[in-house]
């Protein structure tokens, strides 16, 4: 068994190692780059009909969707860097979530403001307010986690260095299994997008994934740190990405409110842990 999570250990390291390179993010960058012009020029062609129509739905509809697209890719790489970052620190982890659905918002907002421009129907108001509210609710999410980053300070859960060893050894076997399962998501919903079936919300799944990847880490905690406000932070961080996942899959409006409400549930809870930290033992 020990063997067993070493070897996964050192494969989680390399596979790390890799994607913080900073070859691997020039070339995402070149990746979000190209997808974006290639996308562009789809529907270019699509819109000077260039298209035969047996392919016409693999095109983008309008220039904008090529907006869309490109933030889809964007946010695939920072799930990925979510995933990387669960491994370091649960609240930095949290505050990556945070930033993903901030960022989703703004895709939203882009794809609000290309149905508008594709209708450009100005009797028919919903898609600006719509996007207004996206646009807006991303900004007070993105001010929150400023915030929030303040009065995040992280110290180990445990003094002893080996139990602390020993944590994070298990945090990075928990995080190269949502790696994993990030991978088959996104190859399963690229083969239903290719067989022109309905493919599944990856972002909504893989959130209700990571709330079971979170109670987990909370359950395993408690054998390294088991005091009330260590217990209380871990648990409350994981009620804050059951919010986000509520945020996802909620009707406009109230997904915004719901992210903002999460943001700031976080927001609270960060500052006065680091606050009242002292009354119990310190905890990463």
């Amino acid at each position: 068994m020990e063997r067993s999570i070493q070897f996964i250990v050192r494969f989680y390291n390399r596979v790390h190692q890799v994607w913080e390179n900073q070859k691997t993010h020039s070339r995402l960058a070149t990746l979000l780059v190209l997808s974006f012009l290639i996308s562009l020029g789809m529907s270019l062609f699509l819109y000077l009909g260039l298209v035969p129509e047996n392919l016409e739905y693999l095109f983008p509809k309008n220039i904008f969707q090529s907006i869309q697209i490109s933030f889809s890719l964007l946010l695939l790489i920072e799930v990925v860097g979510l995933v990387f970052t669960l491994s370091n620190s649960v609240s930095s982890s949290l505050v990556k979530q945070l930033e993903i659905l901030s960022l989703i918002l703004l895709r939203s907002a882009f794809k609000q403001f290309g149905e508008f421009y594709e209708q450009n129907n100005w009797a028919d108001f919903e898609p600006v307010i719509s996007m207004l509210s996206d646009a807006f609710g991303a900004m007070a999410i993105f001010i929150i986690i400023l915030l929030i980053n303040k009065t995040l300070k992280h110290t180990p859960i445990t003094d002893d260095p080996e139990s602390q060893t020993r944590f994070i050894m298990f945090k990075k076997v928990t995080s190269l299994i949502l790696f994993m399962v990030f991978l088959t998501s996104g190859i399963y919903d690229i083969i239903l997008y290719l067989q022109h079936s309905q493919a599944f919300d990856f972002f909504k799944n893989f959130y209700t994934i990571l709330i079971f990847a979170d109670i987990f880490l909370v359950l395993l905690s408690l054998r390294y740190n088991y005091s009330y406000i260590v217990v209380f932070r871990n648990s409350a961080f994981a009620v804050a990405t059951i919010i986000i996942r509520m945020a996802l899959s909620a009707p406009i409006y109230y997904n915004i409110a719901l992210g903002i409400l999460a943001s700031l549930f976080v927001l609270g809870v960060s500052f006065f842990y680091t606050k009242y930290r002292h009354c119990s033992s310190d905890v990463h």
